[in-house]
């Protein structure tokens, strides 16, 4: 799961889905732009209980420092309570560099160039939803993705712990009109484990 990808240099600033042959062995598209690019390094998600900011709080992350062909990646379980809804803000990083470059900053900025997208798999994928709550300057808005709240499914009662992965994508429309579906090019395309407790 050796993901790092790179964003124009115009994408330099804050705040993750495994889509390819495995789910340990990832590689995001490349970008069609020629610009100089970015490292993106880490993901973080930040959450608490939505309707009790400071319970069930937790920070996950994915890492990958050295990047392709170096360690592997860095990767925290997700651990969710089920029942809870949780708030969740998401984290992108370039740690490559003193301080940090907050690269999910300049993702805000151009929202209407990015959107993240995000999938449960195997046993959590009708467990859980996530909505994205933040959303872009076009007419309609549509969504970014970089403030999400992850509820439970009303499906028929189901036995815990519940082992998946929650597949976390961010897509750049280089080019092309942003749409509600996923673009050619991803920035981020990783997996991270997720128990349901």
């Amino acid at each position: 799961m050796k993901t790092i990808k790179r964003i124009s240099l115009s994408v330099i600033a804050t705040t993750i889905i495994f889509s390819a042959c495995t789910e340990d062995n990832i590689e995001p598209t490349k970008p069609k732009d020629n610009n100089a690019q970015e490292l993106i390094t880490t993901l973080i998600l930040n959450g608490y209980n939505a309707n009790n900011p400071t319970a069930n709080q937790f920070s996950v992350k994915w890492e990958d420092v050295d990047g392709e062909g170096g360690n592997a990646p860095t990767i925290d379980t997700l651990k969710l309570d089920s029942g809870v809804s949780y708030r969740v803000q998401v984290l992108i990083l370039d740690k490559t560099k003193t301080p940090f470059d907050t690269i999910s900053n300049e993702v805000v900025k151009e929202a209407n160039e990015h959107q993240m997208f995000y999938t449960f798999r195997a046993s959590l994928n009708d467990k859980l939803n996530i909505a994205r709550l933040d959303t872009d300057n076009n007419n309609p808005p549509l969504p970014l993705g970089l403030d999400i709240i992850i509820t439970p499914s009303n499906v028929t009662p189901f036995v815990v712990p519940l082992i998946g992965s929650l597949n976390i994508k961010l897509s750049h429309y280089d080019g092309v009109p942003k749409t509600t579906s996923p673009s050619a090019e991803s920035d981020i395309d990783i997996n991270l484990p997720v128990e349901l407790k």
